[in-house]
C-alpha cells in the first residue's frame, strides 16, 4: 500500500513539476518537487525505500528530459542512497540536516548533470544550480512533515537509539 501512495504521489509531484511549478520560476529557475520529495522519503526511510523512490522519481524525471535519458535516474538513485544514509545518524522530527541535505544534494545533483553532460558535449550552465538549491531547501522545510505523515509501520515499531 505504502508503495503505490508513493507512486501516486511521485506522478502527482512529476505532473506539478512540469505544468504548474514553472510559473513560480525565479530567473528562469523553478524548484523541484519531485527530487525534494524523493530526498526527503529517503532521509525518513532508509535504504531500500530510496532505491525504490531514486528509481521511480528518476524514471519520471526522465520522461521530461530530452537530452540525456537515464542521467535522472542515475543521479537520483545516487543521491537518494546517499541522502538514507545521512538519514541513519539523525532524529528525524528536526528539520535541519534535511534541509542542509537537500541543499547539497540539489547542488551535487548538477554538477553530475554537468559531468555527464561535459562527457556528452552537450552544454549546460552549472550557475542557477545554488538557486535551485535554496528553493528545494526552503520547500522541503515547508513539506517535510507532510513526507514524515506518509504511513511507515516499519519507522514507527523501530526502538529508539541513543549514542
Amino acid at each position: 500500500m505504502e508503495k503505490l501512495i508513493v507512486i501516486l504521489v511521485s506522478i502527482v509531484l512529476v505532473i506539478l513539476d512540469n505544468s504548474l511549478v514553472p510559473f513560480f520560476s525565479i530567473n528562469g529557475v523553478y524548484p523541484s518537487l519531485l527530487f525534494t520529495f524523493a530526498i526527503a522519503y529517503s532521509i525518513i526511510n532508509g535504504r531500500e525505500k530510496a532505491v525504490f523512490i531514486g528509481a521511480i522519481s528518476g524514471i519520471l524525471q526522465d520522461l521530461f528530459f530530452f537530452y540525456g535519458f537515464g542521467v535522472n535516474s542515475l543521479l537520483n538513485l545516487f543521491l537518494c542512497i546517499v541522502a538514507s544514509l545521512i538519514g541513519e545518524n539523525i532524529f528525524k522530527t528536526k528539520r535541519l540536516i534535511p534541509v542542509i541535505s537537500t541543499l547539497i544534494l540539489t547542488i551535487l545533483k548538477a554538477i553530475g548533470i554537468l559531468i555527464i553532460f561535459y562527457f556528452l558535449k552537450i552544454k549546460m550552465d552549472l550557475s542557477k544550480s545554488l538557486i535551485m538549491g535554496i528553493y528545494n531547501a526552503i520547500i522541503i522545510f515547508l513539506c517535510y512533515k507532510l513526507v514524515m505523515n506518509i504511513p511507515n509501520e516499519e519507522y514507527k515499531k523501530r526502538p529508539w537509539r541513543f549514542k
